[in-house]
C-alpha cells in the first residue's frame, strides 16, 4: 500500500485534509511524498510519534543503514529537502519537509525471523565477542550499539562463516527487543569478563558458538558454552567454554533447561513416558468435555494433528468455567509426571550419574566449562557446576525423591551418596510455556513439560 493510501485510511473525510487521530489525540498534517520513495519497503504512519508539527513514518528493514540511506538519495532526486536527523537510536532517522510539511521517517529492524528469546541470548552471547576481537571496551549502551553497527560481520574472526547472517541479523534486530537496555548491560558485564579473564591468563581470541556446528574445532558439537575463549601461549587448557545466564542479583537461574521427551530418550525408556501420557489421559484429559481420543489430543506422533485445536479449545473452555478444577488437574498431570521420572532415575544409578556427567555438566575432558551469570552491569561466576563435578565421580548411590520441603507438585531432588558425603540437586518438573489456557499447564501436556535443574541444596 502507498503511504497516500495509508494515510487515507486513516483520514475522515474533511475539506482541510487533516487526519484526526483519535487514539493519540493529536493532528496529523498529510504528507504526499512520491511514493518511490518508500518503493519495496514496509513502511506505515507512526500515529503515537505523529503530530500537528510533525508527520513520523517507520519503515522496516533487515538492513537499515542502507536502507536510511537508500530513503535519502530517493527524497533529494525528488528535489525534497532532507537530511540525516539525531536520535538515541543506533540508526539516526531521516528528516524533511515537503510542501510545508515536516516529517521524519524512522528505521526499524524487519520483525520475523529470529524469535525473541534467541535475539536476547544472542546479544549477550555475540556481543562481547566482537568487542573484544576489536579491542573496544564498552562503556554505555548507546555508544555500545552505535560500534557494532560499524562492524563488518563478515571480517570478524570471532564469528563462524555459517552465522554471520545471523549476527547480523542480531545486530540490527537488537533495538527491537523488548529487553534490549538489560541484555546490552549483560553483554557489557561479559565483555568486562573477558578483559578481566584474560588479564590472569592472556586470551589469543574468543568464538561465538551459536550452533554446534559453530563451535570451534577441537570442541564437541553438544558443548553447553555459549562463547569459548582460546587461550594465548603455553597454557595447559586450549579451550575454555562459557555458559552465560542472566538475571537479576537475587535470582537463580536453572543450569538445565530441557524437556521431558529428551530426558526419557536418554534413558532408553520411551515406552515407559507413553505409559505416563496413557496415564494422565485417563486421570485428567478424558474427563474433560471437548477432549478427543488419546490417539491425537495432544497432537499425536507429529505434535501437529487437527485434534490439538480442539484439545486447546476445551481447555480454555474448561479454565473459563472452572478455573480451581482445571488448577487441580494439573497438579495432578505435574504429580503423575513428577512420580515418573524419580522412577526414572531410581531404575538406574550408573544411568543416573550418566545423564548428570552428559546432560548437566556437559563437560568434555579437554574443553571444561564455567558458568558466568550477568547481572545489570556485574557478572559473577556460579560455582555449584565445580562442586558437582569434582563430586560426582565419587558417588556411589544415586536416590531420586519428592522435595518434601516444597510444598509446589513441579520440586524434586537427585540425592547423590558417596561414603562419607551426600548433595543435593534441586530439581523442577513443570509447564514453562505463556498463553492461553489450552497453551500452558494442561495445554502442554504430560510429554511437553520441562525438566530443570537449579543448583545444589
Amino acid at each position: 500500500m502507498s503511504l497516500r493510501g495509508y494515510v487515507k485510511q486513516l483520514r475522515p473525510i474533511q475539506e482541510n485534509k487533516i487526519n484526526y487521530v483519535s487514539k493519540v489525540q493529536h493532528i496529523v498534517e498529510e504528507l504526499d511524498l512520491p511514493k518511490e520513495v518508500f518503493d519495496g519497503l514496509e513502511h506505515e504512519v507512526n500515529t503515537k510519534k505523529s503530530s500537528s508539527r510533525r508527520t513520523v513514518i517507520t519503515v522496516k528493514s533487515a538492513n537499515r543503514d542502507d536502507d536510511r540511506d537508500e530513503i535519502l538519495r530517493r527524497l533529494k532526486q525528488s528535489g525534497i529537502t532532507a537530511s540525516i536527523g539525531s536520535s538515541t537510536s543506533s540508526v539516526d532517522p531521516v528528516d524533511g519537509v515537503h510542501d510545508g510539511n515536516n516529517f521524519r521517517i524512522e528505521v526499524k529492524p524487519l520483525s520475523g525471523g529470529m524469535q525473541e528469546t534467541t535475539l536476547n541470548s544472542s546479544i549477550t552471547e555475540l556481543f562481547p565477542c566482537i568487542a573484544f576481537e576489536n579491542n573496544y571496551r564498552p562503556k554505555s549502551v548507546e555508544s555500545f550499539m552505535e560500534f557494532l553497527m560499524s562492524i563488518d560481520v563478515k571480517k570478524l574472526k570471532c564469528v563462524h562463516s555459517s552465522d554471520i547472517e545471523a549476527a547480523n541479523e542480531t545486530i540490527n534486530k537488537a533495538e527491537s527487543s523488548s529487553k534490549y537496555q538489560v541484555k546490552m548491560n549483560n553483554a557489557i558485564a561479559i565483555t568486562q569478563y573477558l578483559y578481566d579473564t584474560s588479564k590472569s591468563k592472556p586470551i589469543d581470541s574468543v568464538y561465538w558458538g551459536y550452533r554446534s556446528s559453530s563451535k570451534p574445532k577441537g570442541v564437541p558439537g553438544n558443548h553447553p558454552g555459549d562463547v569459548f575463549i582460546k587461550f594465548g601461549g603455553r597454557s595447559n587448557i586450549q579451550f575454555l567454554g562459557v555458559s552465560l545466564k542472566a538475571g537479576g542479583k537475587k535470582t537463580k537461574e536453572p543450569q538445565l533447561n530441557t524437556y521431558v521427551r529428551p530426558v526419557w530418550r536418554f534413558f532408553n525408556k520411551e515406552n515407559d513416558l507413553q505409559k505416563l501420557r496413557q496415564t494422565a489421559y485417563s486421570q485428567v484429559y478424558s474427563k474433560i468435555k471437548g477432549i478427543p481420543s488419546i490417539e491425537n489430543f495432544d497432537g499425536g506422533r507429529t505434535g501437529r494433528h487437527k485434534d490439538k485445536k480442539m484439545t486447546e479449545k476445551a481447555l480454555v473452555d474448561y479454565n473459563r468455567v472452572n478455573n480451581r478444577g482445571y488448577e487441580k488437574d494439573y497438579d495432578t498431570m505435574l504429580e503423575i509426571m513428577r512420580v515418573g521420572i524419580i522412577n526414572l532415575f531410581n531404575k538406574n544409578v550408573e544411568k543416573s550419574k550418566e545423564y548428570i556427567k552428559s546432560e548437566v555438566l556437559r563437560d568434555a575432558p579437554e574443553v571444561p566449562t564455567v558458568v558466568i551469570k550477568a547481572s545489570d552491569t556485574d557478572y559473577e561466576e556460579i560455582t555449584d557446576r565445580d562442586e558437582l563435578g569434582v563430586f560426582l565421580p565419587q558417588v556411589t548411590f544415586v536416590r531420586a525423591l519428592k522435595n518434601t520441603k516444597s510444598k509446589s507438585k513441579q520440586d524434586w531432588l537427585i540425592e547423590l551418596n558417596s561414603r562419607e558425603e551426600k548433595i543435593e540437586m534441586k530439581m523442577s518438573i513443570r509447564s514453562n510455556k505463556s498463553g492461553n489456557a489450552g497453551q500452558k499447564k494442561l495445554g502442554q501436556y504430560p510429554t511437553g513439560l520441562s525438566v530443570k535443574y537449579n543448583g545444589i541444596v
